[in-house]
């Protein structure tokens, strides 16, 4: 058995960042046209949570030293009464001191399944969490014997002993030795800076609970000749995907703030847009954390020219990326940690980290032996239509956006805090953001012409 198993510098954070007016939760709702035999589902899951040990422990502290441990109880479904809605299940935030970080809610009804997995971020990161969701899938395609099965991949969960280093290879070491300060400069930014939320308000107490419609979400789709058109526009331009992603997600919530909050253009604003650390030598590991932060700050000023707006975008993503930067969150953790008391301080400052939260979490299932040829993913009579992807929301930062590609669609997820935003607003940025990426696809789109001073 792997466990026990300290807990490393990034699990150390989301777990001192967790509170129960802010759990530090991921949610993933799959949504299936068909219903699932629910036994077999059920033999499916105990599978696929003996293949990632950290979905199945719970975390014993002794002093200052934290440890995962098994749990005296593994995850099980949660079955609901009711039918699946637009709104996803009222949750309850984890408890990873006397449960583990994974449970399963799902409902059925017309025709449908929906099936909810929340996971405490402590225990993986998305990539990791949607690692496991496949694993059951599979498991449960095998047990009902659909012609698309095929073997569970091999996992080697030793791996996981190793999974807080950050391995610098010969290559990647030449590259970042002329920089040695990059690293250091990009954390005085960021702990100067200061960034505003997205509306003036107080972060909740550390003993207010969550609001009745927790989660609150929105989610929209381009459909396949948008997407398309994406695509091609970022390549056109000489830029990433992701690049022309972030650079519509600022100018949607400057013009939102222009008519919420005027008077504030010179503000900062700073998108948190997690990285993923993950390289080829990954490939057997279970779910876990191996993802770092990078944060990008922009004023009214650097918004008003788009086109050199994403230049400066590119710019900066390429150069974290050939000076490899990416890491430089996780190592400041990993100085926090040693530190006594300092990591503490620093989560329950009253100070707003980020305006808003971007993830990307690319082409899902893409590599699924369930995917049919357009990326869906079938078994017999099941057919996963959509889904709704929900990273946590910490104080002061009261929206999160995920970006994924599903069967040849671009799809966009925005949680927000209903206690900070009406649901008038938050539909007003989610479709703000798409008419934005979507009119990307069909206009003329302003070359970048140089990186913003």
């Amino acid at each position: 058995m792997i466990l026990p198993l300290p807990l490393v510098p990034f699990e150390n954070y989301m777990l001192t960042d967790d509170r129960p007016a802010y759990p530090m939760n991921m949610l993933v709702r799959l949504r299936f046209w068909g219903r699932f035999d629910r036994d077999m589902l059920a033999s499916a899951l105990s599978v696929a949570v003996s293949r990632h040990p950290l979905l199945t422990a719970v975390v014993h502290r002794a002093g200052r030293h934290a440890v995962w441990r098994p749990a005296d109880r593994c995850p099980a479904i949660h079955w609901l009464e009711s039918g699946p809605t637009e709104s996803l299940p009222g949750l309850e935030p984890l408890d990873l001191r006397t449960a583990p970080g994974l449970r399963l809610t799902a409902c059925e009804g017309s025709g449908q399944t929906d099936v909810v997995l929340q996971a405490h971020h402590a225990c993986c990161d998305g990539m990791g969490l949607f690692a496991f969701a496949e694993d059951l899938l599979m498991a449960y395609a095998i047990a009902r014997g659909a012609a698309t099965a095929a073997p569970l991949r091999p996992l080697q969960p030793q791996q996981l002993r190793e999974r807080g280093r950050i391995s610098l290879t010969g290559p990647r070491f030449l590259k970042i030795l002329p920089n040695p300060l990059a690293g250091l400069r990009g954390a005085r930014r960021f702990l100067m800076r200061t960034p505003e939320p997205l509306v003036p308000h107080h972060a909740q107490g550390s003993d207010d609970r969550l609001p009745p419609d927790y989660p609150a979400s929105l989610t929209r789709r381009l459909d396949e000749s948008q997407t398309r058109g994406v695509l091609a526009a970022a390549k056109t331009l000489g830029v990433t995907l992701n690049d022309l992603l972030v650079r519509e997600l600022f100018l949607t919530l400057a013009q939102w703030r222009q008519r919420h909050v005027p008077g504030r253009s010179e503000a900062w604003l700073r998108l948190c847009v997690p990285m993923s650390l993950r390289t080829g030598a990954h490939e057997g590991l279970p779910a876990a954390n191996v993802v770092s932060m990078v944060f990008l700050d922009r004023r009214g000023r650097d918004l008003a020219d788009p086109g050199r707006l994403l230049a400066s975008i590119r710019d900066q993503m390429q150069r974290i990326k050939r000076r490899g930067l990416g890491p430089t969150f996780v190592r400041f953790l990993g100085v926090c940690q040693r530190l006594p008391g300092v990591l503490e301080r620093m989560c329950r400052a009253n100070r707003c980290m980020s305006t808003a939260v971007f993830t990307n979490l690319g082409v899902l299932f893409s590599r699924c032996p369930l995917a049919d040829r357009r990326g869906r993913v079938g078994m017999n009579d099941l057919v996963l239509q959509d889904m709704d992807l929900l990273p946590p929301l910490r104080p002061l930062t009261c929206a999160s956006f995920t970006a994924w590609s599903y069967a040849g669609r671009l799809c966009f997820t925005l949680h927000y805090d209903s206690r900070v935003l009406a649901a008038n607003q938050a539909r007003e940025l989610i479709d703000g953001l798409v008419a934005r990426v979507g009119q990307s696809s069909c206009c003329p789109l302003p070359a970048p012409t140089g990186p913003v001073p």
